[in-house]
């Protein structure tokens, strides 16, 4: 049987809610404005949903160069995608340093608010790169916005349906915040791939994605599951080499290009 896309998601601000979509636009550092904001305390450390549920309450939509954000479905700010500021102001998604562009302190004050924690919202341009870390399989010219080690994340509908068959309640992939959903290969087969082609694009599978606690975190409810799943069955049957627990994998494009929903997925190696 031959794999084919289900599902697209970008996440534009870090933590929020995905836009799911029927196609997208395929970038160096992943797909088209996937985790290009994010937001950081006051030391410049991403302030992600494992710990601030009330980010996952946060919409948003890129749209005529603007960005838009909403709380609960309600529209809040309306702000250029392009910050008019050229200041840099230092960041950090965990062992990752890099910058970002402040958009303006009325956001800043408005998720200080809504998280009870002084934050600020940054935008990464172009001009500031941030690479894919030799540890997580980069490569010279990686680079990725504000995602935790690579650009893109991939999770497989055999995958889940395995996973649900071991777990008591079922889950949804959403729990995992991919941003490519396939179905039609075996259970964990994109474990053993290193490159695929989707649509006109190609991917290099860096490695397995080591999952944390967000994925207990109930995307609609956003209560954490009362005995820690899926992350408590992962254990008994999915580790890394470190015993981390595993479930989907982490890609980095090659060639760029539009992907769609009901695209083949062809294996390359």
């Amino acid at each position: 049987m031959t794999a084919s896309v289900t599902h697209l998601y970008t996440y534009p601000i870090k933590s929020t809610i995905g836009n799911s979509s029927t196609s997208a636009s395929v970038m160096q550092r992943g797909l088209q404005y996937d985790r290009q904001w994010g937001v950081f305390d006051k030391d410049g450390v991403a302030v992600t949903g494992r710990k601030f549920q009330d980010l996952l309450r946060v919409g948003t939509q890129v749209s005529d160069g603007n960005l838009r954000i909403s709380l609960d479905g309600e529209p809040v700010f309306n702000v250029a995608v392009a910050p008019a500021s050229s200041e840099e102001l230092p960041a950090r998604v965990f062992s990752g340093n890099t910058h970002g562009i402040p958009l303006q302190k009325e956001i800043d004050s408005w998720f200080s608010d809504l998280l009870q924690h002084e934050c600020r919202l940054l935008h990464m341009p172009a001009a500031i790169t941030r690479p894919v870390l030799a540890k997580h399989a980069g490569q010279e010219g990686d680079a990725m916005n504000y995602a935790d080690q690579c650009p893109i994340l991939l999770v497989s509908e055999a995958s889940m349906d395995d996973l649900n068959g071991k777990l008591d309640e079922a889950i949804d992939h959403r729990h995992f915040r991919p941003n490519i959903v396939i179905s039609g290969n075996a259970a964990f087969a994109e474990d053993t791939w290193k490159h695929i082609r989707v649509g006109d694009c190609t991917f290099m599978i860096n490695q397995s994605c080591e999952r944390c606690v967000f994925t207990t975190i109930n995307p609609d409810s956003r209560l954490k599951h009362p005995r820690q799943e899926p992350l408590r069955t992962l254990l008994t049957y999915r580790r890394n080499a470190k015993g981390g627990p595993i479930f989907g994998v982490h890609m980095t494009a090659r060639d760029l290009g539009m992907i769609r929903v009901g695209d083949k997925v062809e294996v390359l190696a």
